[in-house]
């Protein structure tokens, strides 16, 4: 409370004093005041009737209050009260002009005898009308920010503040209703940076309204800004790749040529981009559903991978806020398997010591740098050691000469540039299905006979002469 005065005489026999104290505060463009008072006498005994004190605001009656609600011969009294709050419309600055008037207002002073009144006009303290400010919508950071001033006082000046958290991130002096808030590249910059793991935060708007150099006070909004365009930037130009096998790129000459099942596939990541202060926190290459990850560019060796066909690489990057951005490049594959062969070997007639040999070949072109070598090896089916390995043309038939009493083992190989493959064959020895041996008087089914006067099927005697003459 202020005092506006204080024991305050209005009448002398027996003297009587009163005190005015008030308090003020702003509500917008209004100005409100409240008042307390005391009134008393404090000796003698004349008699006082009703009293009223009226109010006066800038020349208007705000209240008028009933001091002594009935007429009494005190010989000491005090009467004191507390008013509620009193406004004043659209009072920015300058003062305002208070009034107030003490009276008896029964007995005789209406008969004109002992009337006390008393007055007194004061300058009630006026505020400076700080300024407020509207609320701020939520906004997209890049772009202008509308801002909404309510402002009591021309004369006044309005200085903002933009926060993020507990740093400044922008300052404006002089700001006016209708303005609208755009960030540099710098401020755009240290925004960013402050929101690198996040994708959207809350912003504080504080308005600081100056009389001169004088702070009259402040008002602030808060509103939450959202980076929008800022995932992470990758494309093919950052993924490379090569077949890290030197066996394979010497028969390919082309190390970005993979050999199904034999070359080692080396993945190369160079760093994406994180945008708008973010930065990349991972890395996921995948080809043919087998992910691996790294934190930071580099390579990644995959191995053998089992593709005759291209495969798709995808590389997926991750930045601090969580944004994900993916680019892809075709890896090339080449099909391959170990070669493979039709074997035809065969006497004669089925029974000369004439033999055939034929290998047909099959194996992966490889971009047709890929070959055959065909080789082949024999024994007796009795004997221990083969013969020495022989090479032969793919698909080209050779002769042999091969006792037929005997069976004999054959090994052949068929080998590429990658691989062998390696079979295993009989030569039977030398049979007809049906022979007649003129100097035995003997017959044989898929063998020859042995015994003198027989039928012999597979070697096993059936009939004899005698047996037969029996009949």
């Amino acid at each position: 409370m202020e005092t506006l005065f204080s024991s305050r005489q209005w009448c002398s026999s027996p003297k009587g004093y009163w005190t005015i104290e008030y308090e003020h505060q702003r509500s917008g463009s209004d100005m409100q005041y409240r008042f307390k008072y005391t009134v008393w006498i404090n000796s003698g005994g004349w008699f006082y009737n009703a009293m009223k004190m009226p109010l006066y605001l800038d020349g208007t009656n705000i209240a008028t209050l009933q001091v002594k609600t009935y007429n009494s011969n005190e010989k000491g009294w005090t009467y004191s009260g507390t008013t509620g709050w009193y406004t004043v419309s659209n009072k920015t600055s300058g003062t305002t002009s208070f009034y107030a008037e003490l009276v008896d207002t029964g007995g005789y002073a209406q008969a004109g005898w002992n009337k006390y009144d008393t007055s007194a006009t004061f300058s009630l303290t006026v505020d400076p009308a700080k300024s407020v400010l509207g609320g701020i919508s939520n906004f997209t950071i890049g772009n202008a920010i509308p801002i909404s001033i309510t402002k009591y006082s021309s004369s006044f000046r309005d200085d903002m503040v933009i926060k993020y958290g507990s740093t400044t991130v922008k300052t404006i002096s002089g700001i006016t209703n209708g303005s609208s808030v755009s960030f540099t590249t710098a401020e755009l910059n240290t925004i960013y940076s402050l929101m690198s793991t996040v994708n959207s935060g809350t912003f504080s708007f504080t308005i600081t309204t100056y009389n001169g150099s004088t702070s009259v006070g402040t008002s602030s909004q808060s509103a939450t800004g959202s980076i929008t365009g800022a995932s992470p930037t990758i494309s093919a130009s950052n993924i490379s790749y090569k077949d890290n096998n030197s066996t394979t790129v010497a028969v390919t000459g082309d190390n970005q040529y993979l050999v199904q099942n034999l070359s080692s596939l080396l993945v190369t990541i160079s760093s994406a981009t994180g945008n708008k202060g973010a930065s990349i926190t991972k890395y996921e290459a995948t080809i043919n559903g087998v992910t691996k990850t790294l934190t930071s560019a580099g390579n990644i060796n995959y191995g053998v991978i089992n593709s005759g066909s291209n495969l798709t690489l995808t590389v997926k990057v991750t930045d601090s806020r969580g944004n994900t951005a993916s680019a892809s490049k075709t890896v090339k594959f080449l099909p391959w398997s170990l070669p493979t062969g039709i074997i035809t070997l065969k006497r004669k007639n089925n029974y000369e010591d004439e033999t055939y040999l034929k290998v047909q070949a099959s194996y992966s072109s490889i971009n047709s740098k890929n070959s055959v070598t065909i080789k082949y090896q024999y024994k007796q089916t009795t004997a221990s050691t083969y013969s020495t390995l022989t090479t032969i043309n793919n698909n080209t038939q050779i002769t042999l000469s091969l006792t037929k009493n005997s069976a004999w083992d054959f090994k052949i190989t068929i080998t590429d540039k990658f691989g062998t493959t390696t079979y295993n064959a009989v030569l039977s020895r030398g049979r007809f299905i049906f022979f007649v041996d003129t100097k035995k008087l003997s017959v044989g089914i898929n063998c020859f006979p042995v015994n003198s006067e027989s039928l012999e099927i597979n070697g096993i005697q059936v009939l004899e002469y005698d047996v037969v003459d029996s009949w």
